[in-house]
């Protein structure tokens, strides 16, 4: 029976169709005459909700459809540009060239497996020489059978040849399709369909025809299915949370290039340019391009090589300071925040990607993701520095940490940041930090300024967080990990 409050509008409009006619022939052909989707109206047929009011006889048919590399060609056989041309009585190899473009060869060697077509010179002269007439016909009557099957259609009996060659190329495949025969019993050619409204608007409110029209029912028990929706990973999520806190700590976000030059990765930092560091076995270094200009401003780039050359001796050269990387550290974002502020404070974080040329192993990735801060200002010590970044973790609900002393081409005093990792029972190396050296900052205008900063590494704390062994549970399609932390 008909549950005809239940009905969409396009089964109705179905409904009413049927009204109007006692048989059809084919359901399929049916469907595609009045813009039906013919798996939607099979469901509903099948579903048994016309039972007792049409009769339906099941019928298959045979249709010739592309399969994808049919698809794939463009609608156009392989060769029967070529084939057309040559039937034209076009030779002239230059000119099917000029009019086949890229297609040439592709034609041509689809005709030259056939032995249908060669190459030869006359005088200075390159022609496209026909050896056999008739696979050229053979091909443009394929192309033919093919654009027929393409446009929906069917081919006649004549095409035997096509449709054999056709399908061993594999361009069109035999596809055995269910259609069905109706019959409109009495009851549907009497049932009355009344306008059924799904959505209670505004204006049916006001106007108070809500009380006239029929409304669809809505059942607000019905089961609804369980669709998987997209949630942010673990990274994202310890991303956001980091930004937040730096946010709340009244830090300003800034950001960096993913390649850059060697002079903002290693020569602002006061690197010398013999540093092992610097060497292929750590850094990753472009091949395309392999240089990136220097910066265009003479005097910066005079003074860290004075510096250089004074605290390290030696030459620094422009060419080694050119090469092309992909950053080892956000501190290049620092280095250029502070060239562009020219001597202004302030407080300043990223969190971006980073690549190193390390060894893949439980706590070390070769692609990552690096924690960025620095403060600028006036009397700045390590007793400042160890206060942002205790005040940070605390946040983040880590109690046990440890600060060690540490070396960095740029910092002095350096520090490394350790905090402690249950699952292994002992402490983890989480980042670097130090006040930047007079050397780093007097090129670019903080000669007067003193400044705290650090690179922490957000997948080491997403490690702790998440009591995670190894790196590699973290990143990937198939991650599975309980949603703890151990932060409030």
């Amino acid at each position: 029976m008909l549950d005809l409050p239940q009905l969409t509008g396009k089964q109705r409009q179905f409904i009413q169709l049927l009204q109007q006619q006692p048989t059809v022939d084919s359901l399929r052909s049916h469907c595609a005459r009045h813009g039906f989707d013919f798996n939607f109206i099979n469901g509903f047929l099948l579903s048994g909700a016309l039972d007792g009011y049409v009769e339906w006889q099941e019928q298959s048919t045979e249709a010739w459809v592309l399969t994808p590399k049919g698809e794939e060609v463009g609608g156009q056989v392989p060769g029967v540009a070529l084939a057309e041309q040559l039937l034209q009585g076009i030779r002239d190899r230059v000119t099917l060239q000029g009019q086949l473009g890229d297609r040439f060869s592709q034609n041509y060697g689809a005709l030259r497996r056939e032995q249908a077509v060669d190459l030869i010179d006359e005088g200075n002269t390159a022609l496209v020489t026909v050896l056999k007439p008739g696979v050229l016909k053979d091909y443009v009557q394929r192309q033919q059978v093919f654009a027929a099957i393409a446009q929906g259609g069917s081919p006649d009996d004549q095409a035997a040849e096509p449709l054999s060659w056709l399908q061993q190329q594999g361009y069109i495949t035999r596809r055995v399709e269910a259609d069905y025969r109706l019959t409109v019993l009495p009851a549907l050619q009497t049932l009355e369909l009344s306008d059924v409204v799904t959505t209670l608007t505004s204006e049916l409110i006001l106007s108070g025809q809500w009380q006239q029209v029929q409304l669809k029912p809505y059942d607000i028990h019905d089961a609804v299915p369980d669709v998987p929706y997209g949630r942010p990973t673990i990274l994202t999520q310890c991303i956001q949370r980091i930004r937040d806190i730096f946010l709340n700590m009244g830090f300003d976000e800034m950001s960096g290039y993913l390649v850059e030059s060697a002079f903002w990765n290693f020569d602002v930092l006061f690197t010398p340019q013999d540093h092992p560091a610097r060497e292929v076995q750590d850094t990753f270094y472009l091949a395309q391009p392999q240089t990136l200009p220097l910066p265009n401003d003479a005097n910066l780039i005079s003074q860290v090589k004075q510096i250089h050359e004074a605290n390290y001796g030696g030459q620094w050269t422009e060419a080694e300071a050119s090469r092309a990387i992909l950053r080892a550290h956000t501190t290049s974002s620092t280095a250029r925040r502070l060239y562009q502020m020219q001597g202004q404070t302030g407080k300043y974080f990223s969190i971006d990607r980073v690549f190193r040329n390390e060894t893949v192993d439980r706590t070390h990735l070769a692609e990552f993701h690096q924690i960025e801060g620095v403060v600028v200002g006036e009397l700045l010590s390590v007793r400042t520095l160890m206060g942002y970044l205790t005040y940070f973790y605390e946040r983040l609900g880590f109690k046990q940490l440890k600060f060690k002393p540490a070396y960095n081409p740029y910092t002095e005093p350096s520090l490394e940041v350790l905090a402690y990792h249950a699952p292994s029972d002992r402490y983890l190396e989480v980042g670097n930090s130090g006040l930047f050296r007079q050397e780093m900052l007097q090129p670019l205008g903080y000669g007067d300024k003193s400044t705290v900063a650090w690179g922490l590494g957000l997948e080491r704390i997403a490690m702790l967080l998440y009591d995670v062994e190894k790196l590699s549970d973290l990143i990937g399609p198939d991650i599975r990990l309980d949603h703890k932390t151990t932060a409030s």
